[in-house]
């Protein structure tokens, strides 16, 4: 079973920080949280651990969501994900949870999740700072090419029309596609309509 690497703990540590106390997030929360981001009804008002018990429960956590990300049925696309797609996604989903990583990848491509990503923003129905942020920060490393894939790197072809010209046969890394071609698209000023199935953009004035 694949392992969470540096690179995804250190993310997951960054942005869920550590709490030697039970805290609420959003007053709306089920649950408390405690230690880097541990969250359950395990977790009860007024409760403190120590350090030694944080560290040891982020391991045990850590090992559940992998085991999600691992699962084909949570995420149909498993074995065509590298290292760094595994990783963000672990952080996905310690962050919202196994039914958000289900919703999150059923159904879509290993590009289409890239674009799905940043939707996850919000708690309570409203769009949340820090959610954002580390929506953005798991889209960089679920975008960034696997160093140590080296010239194994998977590359993808991608359809672009441009203006109503069509360019074909564009190569790009596995899972960067959608995002490179929007940058693209945003520094000519052109919109940029992605169809997944296809594998095509369509940018627009």
């Amino acid at each position: 079973m694949r392992k969470i690497s540096k690179a995804g703990l250190s993310l997951i540590k960054n942005f869920e920080g550590c709490r030697l106390a039970a805290y609420k997030p959003v007053p709306t929360e089920t649950y408390w949280t405690i230690g880097w981001g541990h969250y359950g009804q395990d977790v009860k008002a007024g409760m403190t651990i120590t350090q030694a018990r944080a560290d040891a429960m982020l391991v045990e956590d850590l090992a559940k969501y992998e085991a999600y990300v691992n699962n084909p049925s949570y995420v149909p696309v498993i074995a065509q994900l590298n290292q760094n797609q595994f990783d963000a996604l672990v952080s996905f989903c310690y962050n919202c949870g196994a039914g958000n990583l289900r919703s999150l990848c059923k159904g879509r491509t290993v590009v289409q999740i890239a674009a799905s990503i940043g939707k996850y923003d919000k708690a309570g129905g409203r769009v949340l700072a820090g959610l954002t942020r580390r929506r953005a920060a798991e889209l960089a490393l679920y975008n960034k090419p696997d160093a140590t894939k080296g010239e194994g790197e998977k590359m993808e072809k991608a359809n672009v029309i441009l203006y109503g010209k069509p360019i074909t046969d564009v190569k790009l890394i596995n899972g960067t596609t959608y995002v490179a071609l929007r940058d693209v698209g945003m520094a000519l000023g052109a919109t940029v309509s992605w169809d997944g199935k296809t594998n095509t953009a369509t940018l627009k004035k």
